[in-house]
């Protein structure tokens, strides 16, 4: 059986930040094949499964309110690149702005709040 296996950065990086901590080396250079494979041996019936394709999604940093961090990713998306960790780098856009709307209303007239 082929697998492919798409991995959202955002999610895999803050994620493993929230559980390895901020500070702890090594972390930020998982083999995202290897990973993959390794977890579909270890957490699955699919005796003969491979990875096929690795798609690693994720967006721009952006340079202007955090250069460091833009620099960090470039190095990483060029190191997924260059050693094959990921077949595919799907960028999307990251949107920075926060929207709320009322959980509740404390009074209802006619329906609306």
């Amino acid at each position: 059986m082929r697998v492919g296996v798409y991995i959202d950065g955002f999610n895999l990086y803050y994620g493993a930040r929230g559980i390895c901590g901020r500070s702890t080396p090594g972390w930020r250079w998982l083999d995202l094949r290897a990973l993959s494979a390794n977890l579909l041996q270890q957490q699955s019936n699919w005796s003969n499964a491979i990875v096929e394709r690795v798609v690693f999604c994720t967006a721009r940093i952006s340079g202007g309110d955090n250069p460091g961090g833009q620099r960090d990713q470039d190095v990483y998306l060029r190191a997924l690149r260059e050693a094959g960790s990921a077949d595919e780098q799907s960028m999307g856009h990251y949107v920075s702005r926060t929207s709320t709307v009322p959980l509740a209303c404390p009074t209802r007239k006619g329906g609306q709040c």
